[in-house]
């Protein structure tokens, strides 16, 4: 499943200063531009092997921790339900992961890699890899580990109003 994603402006530059100042000051949306443009790069990246990040994250998870159903998928990857299961088909037809009756719950299916799931999660992390060094470059090699400080104390769930 290929998803269409906005080409990044030619020139950031001119594109960041006609945005008004409540845009181009505030932390959250730049947050999520970031976000926006490290994930369309990633895709454009992973194109050549026919795997989407978020097929990647789905491929690591049930490769380098254990099988698990869609709906922990879902949650780990804040992935909706609809779309998981697009994923997951996907990899699946392309023989990356299977699905096997969970022992526990007849209901659900635990999401399991194949040998080739794993391979293909390997190639796409040597891609990613390189995403990351391109994606970063702008950066010193100490700005790169003070963002993933930050960036790893914004990971948990905000508090809610008023404590």
């Amino acid at each position: 499943m290929m998803m269409t994603e906005r080409p990044a402006p030619e020139n950031p530059q001119s594109e960041r200063a006609a945005l008004p100042p409540s845009m181009r000051d505030r932390t959250t949306f730049l947050l999520y531009r970031a976000g926006e443009l490290s994930h369309s790069m990633a895709n454009d990246m992973l194109a050549p092997i026919r795997l989407t990040a978020r097929q990647v994250g789905i491929l690591t998870l049930v490769t380098e921790l254990e099988p698990m159903t869609q709906k922990a998928l879902g949650d780990i990857l804040r992935i909706d339900r609809t779309t998981m299961v697009s994923l997951i088909d996907d990899l699946e037809r392309k023989g990356y992961v299977a699905r096997l009756r969970h022992p526990r719950d007849r209901r659900a299916f635990l999401i399991e890699p194949t040998g080739e799931g794993r391979a293909a999660k390997t190639d796409a992390i040597t891609i990613l890899d390189e995403q990351k060094r391109r994606f970063l470059a702008p950066l010193t090699a100490n700005q790169q580990k003070q963002l993933l400080s930050l960036l790893k104390l914004l990971q948990r769930p905000p508090s809610p109003a008023g404590e």
